[in-house]
């Protein structure tokens, strides 16, 4: 049997090598589906991943061939670097741009390398794509007028929710601009068997909680443009306080962030922290990577968290959750689902996020129910993205025959 031919594809701002199991959950999803479109065209899909270099490897949730370049300012300035050759092997490049770091929230330092190779990956030669992605906010002109730069430099730019396409549509670039859902809905998970028999009404509730390490121990010295107006560790204190003393609740802490090397960001090492403090709380060991967390995430009925991903992770696999969401990318996505249990930790208080969390815990039926409707709705959204890809690969093939 014939071995089918390969085809290269760049994927800029993805990476199996990532201490954030959201940039992993977004990179498996992201090569299931244009793998899987390849594999259609009749073509074997050789990844090339490009980001940042992490100390984390879970690339054996990748069922294709892949590797991984880092992009670093060295690289980017350096047109001979092993960085650009990578970008010359490949037929075509997707950037999904860490989900939500094309914007100037974070720091400068970041955005500015996100511009860079975003350019880098144009010269290459292949066509580029800006897979599902927040777009935005751009605080400066100057962002802002380097973002609308390279985004005229895609082919096809896919907002995942309904905010991204209205700033795409300001910003003069509706006509290629689509709009989707974020491609971690569908990150493969293992479903818990006992779901849908147990009694969320009367029985033992299993509620999560990840807490941000980076948002409980914020250094505001790092410039970051999180505006919150919550107290945030003291809400998560209350929140825990509230579990612990709940007699139906059974408290199991998912940090999302596994960062050993790095603490002051490292979700689990603030869980480690937290568990000492309530002892009663379940920690589990460090996940080996996005799909085991999304299966564990996918065993709790209630879930409450600030990592974005791993409240993905929970309403994609039919759990009810309460997002405690640190910027504009959780209102955006949420609300585009008819989902409206975020909680905006940049406008609400404590004690409204507190009266939500009580809210859920009395009606968590219909919680449930809102969030497997809401999960529908995000599968229905994945399907335009999954139809693009199929067009796209069978029109390149067809064209390189």
């Amino acid at each position: 049997m014939t071995e089918a031919r390969p085809l290269h594809v760049g994927m800029l701002w993805h990476s199996c090598l990532s201490e954030n199991l959201g940039v992993g959950a977004l990179t498996v999803a992201n090569a299931n589906l244009i793998g899987a479109a390849i594999e259609k065209a009749g073509r074997r899909p050789v990844f090339h991943m490009m980001g940042v270099r992490g100390a984390f490897d879970y690339s054996h949730e990748i069922v294709y061939e892949n590797d991984f370049e880092n992009i670093g300012y060295k690289a980017l300035a350096n047109p001979f670097s092993s960085l650009h050759r990578q970008m010359k092997r490949c037929d075509i490049a997707f950037d999904i741009g860490g989900g939500d770091s094309f914007s100037d929230i974070y720091a400068a330092r970041r955005y500015w390398l996100i511009i860079g190779s975003k350019i880098a990956a144009m010269r290459g030669g292949g066509p580029l794509v800006l897979s599902p992605q927040t777009i935005g906010p751009f605080h400066t002109a100057r962002a802002r007028h380097a973002g609308v730069g390279v985004m005229n430099l895609a082919s096809r730019i896919f907002a995942r929710d309904e905010k991204s396409l209205s700033l795409l549509e300001q910003l003069g670039m509706g006509s290629k601009a689509e709009l989707t859902t974020d491609v971690a809905f569908a990150l493969p998970f293992t479903p818990a068997p006992d779901k849908d028999d147990r009694d969320l009404a009367n029985g033992k509730i299993r509620f999560g909680l990840n807490v941000s390490a980076l948002l409980y121990r914020r250094d505001l010295a790092t410039g970051d443009r999180i505006r919150l107006t919550v107290d945030y560790p003291a809400l998560i204190d209350s929140l825990l306080e509230r579990a612990t003393a709940h007699e139906r609740v059974e408290l199991h802490l998912v940090p999302h962030v596994l960062a050993a090397a790095t603490p002051y960001e490292d979700d689990y090492a603030l869980s480690e922290e937290l568990a000492a403090r309530y002892p009663a709380a379940i920690l589990p060991p460090r996940f080996s990577g996005p799909s085991e967390a999304k299966s564990y995430i996918a065993g709790l009925d209630l879930f409450a968290g600030s990592r974005m991903h791993s409240t993905i992770a929970a309403l994609s696999s039919g759990t009810a959750v309460v997002p405690l969401g640190y910027s504009r990318k959780f209102s955006g996505l949420f609300d585009s689902l008819g989902y409206n249990w975020n909680a905006d930790l940049t406008c609400e208080t404590n004690e409204a996020v507190l009266a939500r969390f009580d809210r859920a815990l009395a009606d968590l039926p219909a919680l449930r129910a809102e969030a497997v409707a809401a999960n529908t709705e995000a599968q229905r959204r994945l399907d335009s993205y999954r139809s693009f890809l199929d067009a796209l690969i069978a029109d390149m093939v067809s064209r390189n025959a």
